[in-house]
């Protein structure tokens, strides 16, 4: 398990590392107001992505932990894309312009174009991506989660050389980066490229995601939303500066993700899960403390140095967002816990009240006009998911002392944590 944690950790590591330098050479090409510009440009077709896409999370893993065949799994995803891309023509029937007025005035026109073309291609990659990851096959996990990346940057490398980098240009590279990710999903999966229609499949993932994707769809909202009202503020600098803030927050997720992607399958097969969680979140969460702190000490410095002084208001955004981002690699890996348990609508719960959180704070951030009331909204919403998420794995588990084995700092689970990744590298 820990090599295969160690593998889509290296996967998701080389994206946000791949992401960061997009963001740096967007940031210090066109600026904070600029980057606002950029984030609030994809946002909308990255979140109905995740909305319309319930084949592209957790229910493939879930599948082929309970003995699906890849054929079946992938004709799911089929179907979900198709379902996407068709919900996403109907939404743009009846509600013309979903992107901030902001992004309207800088981006006109084709901006639409954006949600027919990458919702589809995303939902066959990410749940291509799924199925290759609950099969342990981590070569092809971290191709098609890193080629789209490097053929970003490589293409945005290219429009600044000819001085063609603008937002607009920009976003069209993004959008395009899924085409990749399916090509080489498909190559990984030849024997799934004629999907299975099997009824069967189908009913368990409609049950399946039924429970818990409406959770993934809150939980990222959680992550995006405030970018989203940051967007009605009609201030796109103030866009970029929460990006930042956000995005360099999100870096203490990665390990309990990667942790939690690998142990959901696992549990779902009953060979992990419950003391053996706890132990894991415990070793990880305190990791992400540690971490956390040494952010905290050096974004001042790092923040401005590497994007530019126009991101110097970025920092006191992040110091806001740490303390329920740490929190959150906690609920990461006793997610992944229960959903391989059979209880996904524990992590949906915890997503519906965290965005609930967030909702209500964001209304009072547009009144004030305060970029650092939505960023507090964001902080506390994290926490507030992750007290429901505790609260389900006590009430799966039926652990003694629950709160003492997962906070109580346990060294020694640590070293065996350690220990165990030593042994792989």
């Amino acid at each position: 398990m820990v090599r295969s944690m160690l593998w889509l950790l290296a996967t998701q590591l080389s994206g946000v590392i791949v992401a960061l330098a997009v963001g740096i050479l967007l940031g210090r090409t066109l600026g904070a107001h600029g980057q606002g510009l950029y984030q609030l440009a994809i946002l909308v077709p990255v979140a109905l992505t995740l909305i319309f896409a319930v084949g592209a999370g957790a229910t493939p893993s879930y599948l082929i932990g309970r003995g699906a065949l890849p054929a079946s799994v992938m004709g799911w995803v089929m179907v979900v894309a198709a379902a996407a891309v068709t919900a996403t023509g109907v939404l743009l029937w009846l509600v013309p312009e979903v992107w901030p007025e902001v992004v309207r005035q800088a981006l006109p026109g084709a901006v639409r174009l954006m949600l027919l073309v990458y919702v589809p291609l995303q939902t066959i990659a990410s749940g291509g991506t799924q199925i290759l990851l609950a099969q342990d096959r981590m070569r092809g996990v971290l191709g098609a989660g890193l080629a789209p990346r490097l053929l970003q940057i490589l293409c945005l490398l290219g429009l600044l050389v000819t001085h063609r980098l603008t937002v607009w240009s920009a976003s069209l590279v993004y959008v395009w980066m899924p085409l990749l990710g399916v090509v080489i999903v498909g190559w990984a999966l030849r024997s799934a490229l004629i999907p299975r229609w099997q009824p069967g499949v189908f009913r368990t993932a409609w049950r399946y995601a039924v429970r818990g994707h409406w959770g993934n769809v809150a939980q990222f909202l959680n992550y995006r939303v405030g970018l989203y009202f940051v967007g009605l503020m009609l201030v796109a600098k103030a866009a970029g500066l929460y990006w930042l803030g956000v995005t360099v927050s999100e870096l203490l997720w990665y390990a309990p993700a990667a942790l939690a992607g690998v142990l959901l399958p696992r549990v779902a097969r009953g060979e992990k899960g419950g003391s053996e969680s706890a132990d894991l979140a415990n070793s990880l969460g305190w990791g992400m403390v540690a971490i956390g702190l040494l952010m905290a000490m050096l974004s001042p410095w790092v923040l401005p140095a590497l994007w530019g002084p126009s991101f110097r208001g970025a920092v006191p955004v992040l110091w806001i967002l740490l303390p329920g981002a740490v929190s959150f690699a906690w609920s990461k890996v006793l997610t992944g816990d229960l959903a391989g348990s059979g209880h996904p609508s524990w992590g949906a719960t915890s997503s519906g009240i965290g965005l609930l959180i967030l909702g209500v704070g964001g209304w009072i951030a547009v009144r004030e006009h305060n970029m650092l009331v939505m960023a507090g909204a964001q902080s506390l919403s994290y926490l507030g998911a992750t007290a429901v998420v505790v609260v389900g794995f006590h009430k799966v588990h039926q652990m003694d002392n629950t709160c003492r084995r997962l906070f109580w700092p346990n060294p020694r689970s640590w070293r065996r944590l350690m220990h165990s990744a030593r042994s792989v590298l």
